[in-house]
């Protein structure tokens, strides 16, 4: 066996002493190549770097709100040209980084040996072996973080100080360190954290900085301070330990406070500056030193308050933002994203202003405004009983919030309860089109889905909106149907001091009528009319006149409130950014009050124009099951405002049985009727123009009058239709004039409003005379 072995190894021993050779060569031909590397002289600008200032945002007032950094890749300022490194600066780096640095050729062989030493004993990494240098050479060669990256780390030391020297390297190195957050280099983070140059540093506050550089954000000195100065004290120990630092003086530096109010108190507003930083570009503001924002410091902190306060009320609530705009100029006076924006656990870093989420009922007055600006009125009678509607998916029968139907309902209380079927039937009415081009018309970018995908739904809020959206469309509303560009940027100036021009996000435009939004307007700030779903004494019941609406998305995923006076604007959200319902919390009980408490906030110290000139509307007692002129046995018979030119004209018949007689309904209405206990009757004495076979005009009603609205294209008006047929219908044709309407169920349309009188004729299959007439006289406009 011995031999056999000796044998062996006699006849390995040539390829052995081959491999070692072949391996030795190698070695030589590695240590050949690392040679040259090292000696090669270093790239051109290799050490340049152009400083990268911050820009500074304020608010209206000119106070700072935040410093953000110009580039993506962090702000820097190096230190003075022509100055030494600061003393102080240089002791607390290298106590906490690099003790031997003066000592090494790059690489540090003995904190090598030692980090290598404590592995195989501890079995974890305990001290790490890079070196300034080496450090130097990541950030200006950044290489994976691997045996290999690390092997190329080392030679690019050697070559940095085969090149340059100590102070040069140092330098370098100083105005390069991470340092938190976008921050680069001391200089940069001196200014910051203790709003003086690195020069005037005292010892504690150069501890602190070089304490960063191990773990920047862990240590971050404004959200963990105490982390921060423990380990600035272990800076400390160390300088005093190697004599970089008198023990007298590490003493006192010990004892002294770090002072980083300044920095505390320059963290305002953060989600609008974010918002901003993301877009100067966008807004021609490249060049931007310093961005005066439109904020009211004041208004901010105190919504801010306001919205914790309300929130920490009731546990149900997730998250909240909120924007105020005055009215006026298009100014953003608040903009608040979230309740915090350091609450990781909330994802408080998310901008509830700009995310789009489901805005439930809140769209609805846009729908209602757009059915105002096309012949309905405020007296004009929905029906709120059940509707099936064919989808792509099947079926789709809305429901009210409180799951009732409640019959015969006048546009105003069925907008300012908000019953979601009587707007569905609205908006099947005017089209799913033209309510979509409207919403489009009046800022809601984020519905970028066609009619076919939203459908009638939309105006119960099943597509996206943000709230931003929402709060320049109901300025819009504020300003008569106009919608105008929100402003969050007062003036922008260069380093130099020099102005910049801002750009604008859209121009002006008209999206409904000024006179429809005036009746609108005078709905919405109805709160008698409000009262039948939400109370009395509910959360949009202010000390002055407002116009508001609320909207609560499917589950109480979202809910909103969005209003304004004419001097402000105020919309806000409330949810969860990670989608989790708030169970049984709607707009009216969630976003409602911080709506409430916000605007009374900003009204404070002005006087409340008024809303609406009433003056400028016509004034009729209406009948609330008809809409029509109340006749002398109508029942709770209203006062009522029309736009002139639009007020019925003919006089309700459905009571005309007498007082305890059947009431003369819509066949739609019978069963509600019969549910309700009512005695009903369809026939030729409900609204509208009726023929023989029991089939009725709705709308126009026969003697009716419409009004084209100066200012809005007369095509882009219509007349409403609406048509009661008998049972079994499935088909009509309406005729006015040279034009030809082709029906199906609902039987409801637009007709195009051209001035004259004109005679509207419905005829039905197989007819030799028109089924119902009605006469009706569009004016043009005034």
């Amino acid at each position: 066996m011995r031999e056999a072995f000796q044998r062996a190894a006699r006849a390995l021993r040539p390829a052995l002493a081959r491999l070692a050779a072949a391996l030795g060569g190698l070695g030589a031909v590695a240590a050949l190549a690392a040679a040259v590397f090292v000696a090669w002289p270093l790239p051109d600008g290799l050490l340049e770097r152009r400083p990268v200032a911050a820009v500074r945002f304020t608010d209206r007032d000119g106070g700072l709100l935040r410093e953000v950094a110009s580039r993506a890749d962090g702000r820097s300022v190096p230190l003075p040209p022509g100055e030494p490194v600061p003393p102080r600066v240089r002791a607390a780096f290298l106590a906490a980084e690099d003790a031997r640095f003066d000592r090494h050729p790059g690489v540090d062989p003995l904190a090598v040996a030692r980090a290598g030493w404590q592995l195989v004993r501890y079995r974890r990494v305990v001290s790490g072996a890079s070196t300034l240098t080496m450090q130097l050479a990541r950030a200006l060669v950044p290489h994976p973080r691997t045996a290999g990256g690390k092997a190329l780390e080392a030679l690019w030391a050697l070559r940095l100080e085969a090149h340059l020297g100590k102070d040069e390297l140092l330098r370098a190195y100083l105005d390069r360190v991470p340092l938190g957050g976008d921050l680069h280099g001391v200089e940069a983070a001196a200014g910051l954290y203790f709003g003086r140059p690195a020069r005037t540093l005292s010892a504690a506050q150069a501890a602190l900085l070089a304490g960063l550089a191990r773990a920047p954000t862990a240590l971050d000195p404004l959200r963990r301070p105490e982390a921060s100065r423990d380990r600035a004290l272990a800076v400390l120990g160390r300088m005093e330990a190697l004599g970089l630092v008198r023990a007298e003086e590490a003493r006192l530096a010990r004892e002294a406070p770090l002072d980083l109010a300044a920095a505390e108190r320059s963290f305002e507003a953060p989600h609008l500056v974010d918002a901003l930083s993301a877009r100067l570009g966008a807004l021609g503001l490249d060049a931007a030193a310093e961005v005066e924002t439109t904020l009211d410091r004041g208004l901010q902190r105190d919504v801010e308050d306001l919205v914790r306060a309300e929130l920490a009320g009731d546990p149900r609530l997730g998250n909240a933002a909120v924007v105020v705009v005055d009215n006026a100029s298009g100014e953003v006076l608040a903009y608040v994203g979230s309740a915090d924006f350091l609450d990781a656990a909330g994802l408080g870093q998310n901008d509830g202003v700009r995310a789009r989420r489901q805005p439930g009922s809140a769209l609805k007055p846009f729908a209602y405004g757009l059915a105002l600006a096309r012949g309905w009125t405020a007296a004009s009678v929905l029906s709120d009983v059940e509707v099936r509607l064919a989808t792509p998916t099947g079926d789709w029968v809305p429901r009210n919030y409180d799951r009732r139907a409640h019959g015969p309902v006048p546009l105003r209380a069925a907008l300012q309860n908000s019953y979601n079927v009587p707007a569905v039937r609205l908006a099947e009415a005017l089209g799913p089109e033209r309510v979509l081009r409207t919403l489009g018309a009046a800022g809601f970018e984020s519905l970028s889905g066609g009619a076919d995908r939203y459908g009638a739904g939309v105006v119960l809020g099943n597509g996206d909106a943000t709230l931003r959206e929402l709060a320049r469309a109901y300025r819009g509303l504020a300003r008569g149907g106009v919608l105008e560009p929100l402003r969050e940027v007062r003036a922008g100036r260069d380093a130099a001091g020099r102005p910049l021009a801002v750009a604008r996000e859209l121009a002006p435009r008209r999206f409904l009528p000024a006179g429809a939004v005036a009746l609108l307007t005078d709905v919405l700030s109805d709160e008698a009319a409000r009262a039948p779903a939400f109370g009395v004494h509910n959360a949009l019941r202010l000390p002055f006149p407002v116009a508001a609406k609320t909207g609560t998305s499917r589950a109480y995923v979202d809910n909103w409130t969005a209003g304004y006076t004419a001097e402000r604007t105020v919309a806000v959200w409330v949810g969860s950014f990670d989608g989790r319902p708030m169970q049984g919390v709607s707009g009216i009980t969630g976003a409602g009050p911080i709506f409430a408490r916000v605007m009374v906030r900003a009204m404070r110290g002005i006087e409340p124009a008024p809303l609406v000139d009433r003056g400028r509307f016509i004034h009729a007692r209406v009948c609330p099951l008809t809409g029509l002129r109340a006749g002398p046995g109508c029942p709770g018979a209203l006062d009522e405002v029309f736009l002139p030119g639009t007020a019925p004209s003919a006089t309700c018949g459905a009571h005309a049985r007498g007082p305890g007689g059947p009431v003369a309904l819509a066949p739609e209405l019978l069963g509600w009727a019969r549910a309700e206990g009512i005695a009903a009757v369809a026939d030729g004495r409900a609204p509208g123009a009726t023929g023989a076979g029991g089939a009725r005009v709705l709308l126009p009603a026969e003697g009716d009058e419409y009004l084209v609205e100066a200012g809005y294209p007369a095509g882009a008006q219509g007349i409403p239709l609406r048509l009661a047929l008998p049972p079994g219908t499935v088909r009509a044709e309406v005729r006015v004039g040279d034009e030809r309407l082709a029906l199906g169920p609902p039987f409801a349309g637009r007709l195009e409003a051209r001035p004259g009188r004109h005679r509207l004729e419905v005829w039905l299959p197989g007819g030799a005379a028109p089924a119902a007439v009605s006469t009706f006289t569009v004016r043009g406009a005034q």
